[in-house]
């Protein structure tokens, strides 16, 4: 209250300033019934801000005491579309508080101007209102339509136990262990693979092999590349092969079990044969790293440029000048390209290049050339997926968070389980950290030169060297299992065996 004295005209105009209706939508627009409590009208502001208070309440008590319970529900189909249903519940709510401030009393006397600055002010505070709830929902409806879309590998109609996730659609446990249920705490081991069918191919070849597995307690997390060219992986059994070797290139394994399932995957129930050529990757890879691999991640090669492009391109560097006159791919439907030496900032059509070249060179300062391989290469993708890595981590979420969701729905799909998409993504700092070591298991060092590569070029593993380097990259804790370990024998010791 103002002392005794004053002047009228100041009065007057204090008056005027502290229940002007566009400061009391200013107001409510900040937080519902703020506005009203500045214009006296206390019990209508305790009824606008009651559900407000009490939804910040519900939902800080998620987070803190009840976070680490329900992180899986959060992620579930029906939590975000109950999530969507409060966010335009709000945006409603807010609009009505605003509105209500700004036109809900008999306005002041004002000027033409003055009276048309006021609307306009409310007009934007009640398009602002509007557009970050429409932004928070698309993000929403995005992340829904984007899980549903990257968990599909692991659901599907028909045969088989689990639990029901939707019409017609049940979650299967990984198709390479189907007893297995993760607790969020063991060691998990994902196939990442990178998968080439572009236009064209009669054929989808796993171009990229590579294993990630995560120790959720020790909070490491470790990369092995296998190269494409690598020959003579164990297999689970000798139903196919007598001495349970595969002789051709490991990225053509999974075509092959896939186009007969009934010979590679008789205990698959046949509903499920198409998932053979993936199955059989898998305990391959499993028998050959020596350690259990529990999902797998399929990566399609289109969409991941397209994924690189959502972050905003990737930042890579080469020594040299790398030059490849035959290269051609699902991006680049011309043969031949270049990428410059140095650190350059790619697209996604150059930088998935940048991972995929393997017959250029590069042309080193001191002029010398550097021929590339498969080894190389799988050094490069690693490099690539690291990049990719930060590259998430710093995204602008406000811009950039919905172009990427629906690049990561139409690139990866797993046989994770979404019920347990909170636990997966419980390991992101891991995985996004510092802390990843890396390995690819090429020449010299793990596998030898092929015996006759004009006939076909197939790398040959060296099982000690490949047991000591996995032992070495996980630690001496860690137990290695798989590839007939009691003996030297090349295969299982009889053809009903499945493993190690």
């Amino acid at each position: 209250m103002l002392e005794c004295g004053a002047p009228t005209h100041l009065v007057s105009m204090t008056e005027r300033w502290r229940r002007h209706p566009t400061v009391a939508a200013l107001l409510s627009f900040l937080f519902p019934g703020l506005g009203q409590a500045y214009l006296g009208r206390r019990r209508l502001a305790a009824i606008l801000a009651a559900p407000v208070v009490i939804l910040i309440l519900g939902v800080l008590l998620l987070l803190t005491v009840f976070s680490s319970d329900n992180r899986n529900l959060f992620l579930s189909g029906s939590f975000l579309v109950a999530v969507l249903l409060v966010d335009m519940a709000l945006m409603a709510w807010r609009l009505l508080a605003i509105a209500e401030a700004a036109f809900g009393q008999r306005p002041e006397p004002a000027g033409r101007w003055r009276r048309a600055a006021g609307i306009g002010l409310v007009v934007v505070l009640l398009a602002t209102t509007v557009g970050t709830h429409a932004w928070a929902g698309l993000v929403i409806n995005r992340l829904d339509a984007a899980l549903g879309d990257v968990f599909s590998g692991g659901q599907g109609s028909g045969a088989g136990g689990g639990s029901e996730v939707g019409p017609g659609r049940t979650e299967r446990p990984p198709i390479n262990q189907p007893d297995y249920h993760w607790d969020g705490t063991q060691r998990i081991t994902f196939l990442l693979l990178g998968v080439d069918a572009g236009p064209g191919r009669g054929e989808s070849l796993t171009d990229t092999i590579l294993a990630v597995s995560i120790d959720p307690v020790a909070k490491t997390a470790v990369m092995v590349s296998v190269p494409r060219d690598t020959g003579y992986l164990p297999l689970p059994d000798r139903s196919v092969y007598s001495d349970a070797l595969y002789p051709q290139k490991i990225n053509q394994l999974a075509t092959d079990a896939g186009l007969a399932p009934e010979a590679w995957c008789p205990d698959l129930p046949a509903d499920r044969g198409p998932e053979c050529g993936i199955r059989t990757l898998e305990r391959a890879i499993s028998l050959y790293l020596g350690i259990p691999i529990e999902y797998y991640a399929q990566v399609d090669l289109q969409g991941f440029a397209d994924l690189i492009d959502a972050v905003g391109g990737l930042t890579l560097c080469l020594p040299g000048r790398m030059v490849d006159p035959q290269y051609s791919g699902p991006t680049w439907p011309t043969h031949g390209i270049e990428l410059p030496a140095g650190c350059t900032h790619y697209d996604g059509v150059h930088a998935l290049a940048y991972a995929r070249i393997r017959k250029g060179w590069i042309e080193m300062p001191d002029g010398s050339v550097e021929y590339q391989n498969d080894f190389k290469r799988a050094d490069r993708q690693q490099k690539v997926l690291l990049a990719l890595r930060s590259e998430f981590a710093n995204a602008n979420l406000i811009f950039e968070l919905p172009r990427i969701l629906d690049a990561v729905g139409s690139t990866v799909l797993t046989d994770f389980p979404r019920s347990k998409a909170g636990d997966l993504a419980s390991l992101l700092p891991v995985i996004t950290g510092p802390g990843i070591d890396r390995m690819v298991l090429g020449y010299p060092d793990y596998v030898d030169a092929p015996t006759d590569p004009e006939l076909n070029y197939l790398l040959i593993p060296r099982r000690d060297d490949v047991r000591a380097g996995m032992q070495q990259l996980l630690g001496p804790g860690t137990a290695l299992q798989g590839w007939y370990l009691g003996s030297h024998a090349d295969g299982p010791p009889d053809s009903s065996a499945a493993g190690g």
